[in-house]
């Protein structure tokens, strides 16, 4: 059995809810209070585009979880969530009490009294009510203080109203067991793989001389909804020579030339999920540098693609990496990282909210069958030139397999 709109069996959302229950048990915490989309995702299976305005799930250690977002979302909380307790805020309309409110039903019986209030005390008070039910008034619950889902004034109005409780930093003790995909995860990764490749294609199909940026990029979002894919938790990246060195940059309004390179980062997302892929593709006549460039890219990936499996080190894969490069003559030449953590991803990101978890230098993070990972190779601005390849990979046991499949070589 599936659980309601959520794709996943209740088993599995029982079997991450106790790992993360353990964690904290390990730690000594009472409670999560949680806002970042992905691990709401995760733990209950909301999936709404509402987490723009304050939301918040309190996972007590012993108790079921609680709901707190704007009174407006009842409709995909009972759809969505029914079994999860919820808590509706008000943001200056009246409340389920009043009769002149005749759009919110009479079922949602947990909203804060029946005066309209300003969203961001409605939402703190929201949250103390929830702790308050819960017992954990005197407790200690962690929070993400890295999180850009909680502003500063609804931090610090929880916590000001909050003095026995002890507010301590939630850290990865959700996301160290989100970087592991089961296998009904995994399921959906693959299919977001092959949705990848399949948007890469049309680009490739679409693009050349004289071709519009927007006519590729229409090319790029045809091939992902009709693939069966939905929104990607970030936009596909297409650029050319004018504005290749922008890494968050995509495109702009202007048309290919005879003599462009074309930047091709994009990803699938099929159920949040993400598999991210970058390519180069090359016109005019064959480039001598450009292919240099790609083939120590493709080299130092592999290297580094060798050398993940489970138990390595992220660091020792950036150190595998960084070797080919040191080999070909690009000692001088190194990155902040040549991968990070993929899966569940809500805009404004593919990788999980804030700063990816990468295979950085020296990082201690260890790596464990079922992680997946953006796995990357660039040479952008390099001595051969300009070269850019990446690919979705799985850790194993026995080393990784590549989930995106096109030509790793420089497309034409």
């Amino acid at each position: 059995m599936v659980s309601a709109g959520s794709g996943f069996s209740p088993d599995e959302y029982a079997r991450r809810q106790k790992a993360i229950r353990e964690r904290m048990s390990q730690t000594g915490l009472d409670g999560l209070l949680i806002t970042n989309p992905e691990n709401i995702f995760y733990l209950i299976g909301l999936d709404h585009m509402g987490y723009f305005a304050p939301q918040f799930l309190l996972f007590p250690v012993k108790q079921p979880p609680v709901l707190i977002t704007r009174a407006m979302e009842w409709a995909v909380v009972r759809d969505q969530v029914p079994n999860i307790a919820h808590i509706g805020y008000d943001d200056g309309r009246a409340s389920a009490g009043d009769a002149a409110d005749t759009t919110i039903p009479p079922f949602v019986t947990r909203r804060l009294g029946h005066r309209p209030s300003p969203e961001p005390s409605a939402a703190v008070d929201a949250s103390i009510r929830a702790i308050h039910e819960a017992g954990l008034d005197a407790s200690a619950i962690a929070v993400d203080q890295h999180s850009s889902y909680l502003p500063y004034g609804i931090a610090e109005g929880i916590f000001s109203r909050t003095p026995q409780v002890d507010w301590q930093n939630m850290g990865s003790v959700v996301d160290d067991v989100r970087l592991i995909q089961s296998e009904q995860e995994l399921a959906f990764t693959r299919r977001a793989a092959r949705i990848s490749d399949e948007m890469i294609s049309a680009a490739t199909h679409e693009a050349r001389p004289g071709t519009h940026l927007q006519n590729i990029m229409a090319g790029v979002y045809d091939a992902s909804f009709r693939g069966g894919g939905t929104y990607p938790g970030f936009v596909p990246l297409v650029r050319t020579d004018d504005n290749l060195l922008h890494e968050h940059g995509t495109w702009q309004d202007s048309s290919l030339t005879e003599d462009n390179t074309l930047f091709l980062e994009m990803s699938g997302c099929v159920h949040r999920y993400h598999a991210p892929i970058g390519r180069l593709m090359r016109f005019g006549p064959r480039n001598a540098s450009v292919c240099r460039a790609n083939e120590i890219c493709q080299q130092a990936q592999q290297a580094a693609a060798d050398t993940l499996r489970d138990g390595v080190m992220a660091g020792d894969v950036y150190e595998a990496w960084q070797d080919v490069l040191n080999k070909n003559g690009l000692e001088r030449y190194s990155r902040h990282h040549c991968g990070y953590t993929v899966g569940i991803g809500y805009p404004p990101s593919w990788s999980g909210g804030g700063v990816p978890m990468g295979l950085r230098r020296g990082s201690q993070l260890k790596l464990r069958s079922g992680m997946v990972f953006h796995l990357m190779s660039w040479l952008l601005g390099s001595a051969p030139g300009h070269g850019f390849l990446s690919d979705t990979v799985v850790v194993t046991e026995n080393g990784c397999d590549f989930l995106t499949t096109i030509n790793r070589n420089v497309l034409r």
